[in-house]
């Protein structure tokens, strides 16, 4: 089911029933803990023009359908304030799985193999990180907003690490 709402950033291809409940970061049944997210759980980066990512987007929302993927986003336009030119596609999966993943990714004509960990992803927004920091300076705030951006990514973050038994739950995008 692609999600493609003019106020949000990004596009998602989610499962129809993540609406309901439905976990998307599950491994072999269970949800996935803080814990084992920031052990195993990432994406494949695709970048593209946008018009190529809809029309990648339309031919794996099957795949999503079916819970051979997980959950797919991409960017509605580049984010060059993270000096980006081309729109960003995340194709996540628990690594143990991507090879799988992977393949269904070339069969559909992704010749760039880029991996990078949600663990990589929240270090890089967390306060200090190299995406926190970039996208703070693009948007010209003082010097009490910089701080209140980056306590709550300290929050948001720092509960994901500081609490690896509890079930991880994703934040609203």
């Amino acid at each position: 089911m692609i999600v493609d709402d003019p106020n949000s950033h990004f596009v998602f291809v989610y499962h129809p029933e993540i609406y309901y409940g439905k976990r998307y970061t599950v491994y072999d049944g269970r949800p996935m803990t803080n814990g084992e997210v920031l052990e195993n759980w990432g994406k494949w980066i695709i970048l593209g023009e946008l018009a190529s990512l809809e029309k990648l987007a339309a031919e794996l929302n099957s795949y999503v359908e079916r819970e051979s993927i997980p959950v797919i986003k991409y960017d509605r336009e580049p984010p060059r304030n993270l000096g980006i030119d081309e729109c960003v596609m995340m194709v996540y999966c628990d690594k143990r799985c991507r090879e799988t993943v992977w393949a269904i990714l070339e069969s559909h004509g992704v010749k760039l193999k880029a991996w990078v960990s949600e663990k990589e992803t929240m270090e890089m927004w967390s306060p200090g990180g190299f995406l926190l920091e970039r996208w703070i300076e693009s948007k010209n705030l003082d010097e009490n907003q910089a701080l209140a951006v980056r306590e709550d990514a300290r929050v948001r973050l720092g509960s994901v690490f500081e609490r690896p038994e509890e079930i991880f739950s994703p934040w609203t995008q």
